[in-house]
């Protein structure tokens, strides 16, 4: 309808996957890179998540055009079938023409097709879309399907691609099996304000224009609605462009922009809109109250301290000055940090443990139960009393260091976790902050990615205790703030961990 007005060839945001439109910021490069690389080398399973409308699918379809006629693939759009279906399916994909009424006579008959094509110098590659509406039965029959193999290589890749919520049914005790067969994983994220831009510009040249046809204004209006989505940014901009052809305008402001953008919400979306708005005012009106009042009390205390200090010490200048130098000196220090398991001795100036992604760190330090200043280095201790546990927990931060090439919780460290279960159980006035870490080995993004991995494994063993999920915020940190240098074995040991602190519930 519009593309004579703006002078373009080509529908330039549609929705559907077309491969003559396809866009790759630097992250989606290296997820091709790196996927491209597990299928062509067997690496088994790979795993590929992102939200809802990141490109995940556009991704898939870049990768399978980008596959020779040496790898044989199927991709499974809709993975809620039972079992015998989904092995019909994957039989009749691959061309098998046999009937199948048992699962046994499908795996004879499967096992001698990929043998054949093994020896064919040939992938087979079997690609699950939306993995997160996998069932637990259907997880553990792909895992099964994995253990036809050769003594030297896998005879099946299983590229799993799924919503980000999949990472929790990963790290779940009943997938502990196929998560550590996973040899690749990537996280596709939104794009950014930058490469939006870029994206909208690309899309527009390949329909045929090189004018500017969208204001830098309404670029930027683009990405706070999308918040770099590409699906999102397709549906707007078209909207957009429609309306301008309405309006028989040629350049598109943000004020064209902003108009899709409410006309493209649900009432019901603007409700919800108005109330965020309304409590958000309120609870900014709360805080303000709240942070005058505390101000206040601060106030009196300061006076109070001068005036009781001031006539019973005589001397006001220099007991005046100890005075607020005690006072305030106090609020300076940092908590204590307690050691969980495993762990180096690092300086006590130096931050605590997690793992990276290419590096073998082989040394181990034995477990010694000791209590030093502002440290626990487990090896079996007593169980805590009651007031000195609720006492420990309240003021350290407790540190959980994690083996190189592993997410899993070391078994010495779960007494411990279950006496801080007991602790928050009772104590429902705090909240738990988790944060992940790596060593320095590995990409910025990996790094961030394992990180809120390995908190994750932290909240879900806590949360299948019984504590609130509501009550915990993780935070993947990757490499940052390390405890030790990472240029030694040792500190890079130092810095793979994850730190479970508590702080006041907040209403």
């Amino acid at each position: 309808m519009y593309l004579h007005h703006f002078k373009l060839h080509d529908m330039p945001f549609q929705i559907s996957p077309d491969p003559r439109f396809l866009w790759l910021g630097e992250q989606h490069k290296e997820a091709l890179a790196v996927l491209k690389y597990g299928v062509l080398n067997n690496q088994g399973f790979l795993l590929l998540t992102g939200d809802v409308g990141t490109g995940k699918t556009t991704l898939i379809n870049a990768l399978v055009n980008s596959l020779g006629p040496d790898t044989l693939f199927i991709n499974v759009v809709d993975p809620r079938l039972d079992k015998l279906d989904f092995f019909k399916l994957l039989a009749r994909s691959f061309g098998l023409e046999a009937k199948f009424t048992t699962k046994f006579d499908f795996l004879m008959a499967f096992k001698d097709f990929l043998h054949r094509t093994y020896d064919s110098n040939k992938n087979v590659l079997l690609i699950i879309d939306e993995a997160q509406k996998l069932s637990l039965d259907s997880l553990e029959e792909i895992r099964l399907l994995s253990n036809i193999e050769r003594q030297e290589t896998k005879l099946l890749n299983v590229f799993l691609v799924g919503q980000e919520e999949f990472n929790d049914i990963l790290i779940r005790p009943e997938c502990r099996a196929l998560r550590q067969r996973i040899t690749i994983v990537h996280n596709i994220k939104a794009l950014n304000e930058t490469e939006t831009a870029q994206y909208v510009k690309y899309r527009l040249r390949i329909a045929g224009t090189q004018r500017q046809i969208f204001t830098d204004k309404a670029l930027k209006k683009i990405y706070a609605f999308s918040r770099g989505h590409p699906r999102l940014i397709n549906i707007i901009c078209d909207q957009a462009l429609l309306t301008g052809y309405a309006e028989d305008l040629q350049t598109i402001d943000h004020k064209i922009v902003h108009e899709c953008t409410r006309d493209f919400r649900l009432p019901a979306e603007w409700q919800q809109k108005s109330r965020e708005v309304t409590q958000g005012a309120r609870t900014s009106l709360r805080r303000a109250k709240r942070a005058a009042i505390f101000a206040g009390l601060v106030l009196i205390l300061i006076l109070s301290g001068y005036i009781f200090t001031s006539k019973l010490l005589g001397d006001y200048g220099a007991h005046l000055r100890k005075y607020y130098g005690t006072l305030f000196g106090a609020t300076g220090r940092g908590l204590p940090e307690r050691s969980l398991g495993k762990t180096e001795t690092p300086s006590p100036s130096t931050p605590l443990p997690s793992q990276s992604s290419s590096e073998a760190d082989p040394e181990r330090v034995p477990k010694s139960p000791r209590q030093e200043k502002g440290t626990l280095v487990l090896g079996g201790p007593p169980a805590l009393e009651t007031s000195e546990q609720g006492e420990l927990f309240r003021d350290s931060k407790l540190v959980i260091p994690f083996g190189y090439d592993t997410n899993e919780l070391p078994p010495e460290i779960l007494v411990r976790l279950d006496e801080l279960v007991g602790y928050l159980l009772q104590k429902t006035d705090f909240d738990v902050t988790i944060r992940g870490y790596t060593d320095a080995l590995g990409s910025s993004e990996y790094n961030r990615s394992l990180s809120t991995f390995r908190a994750n494994v932290v909240k879900s063993y806590l949360t299948g205790k019984g504590i609130n999920p509501n009550r915990m915020r993780v935070i993947g940190m990757g490499d940052a703030a390390p405890r030790m240098a990472n240029n030694t074995p040792q500190g890079r040991a130092a810095n793979r961990r994850v730190e479970i602190e508590l702080v006041a519930h907040k209403p």
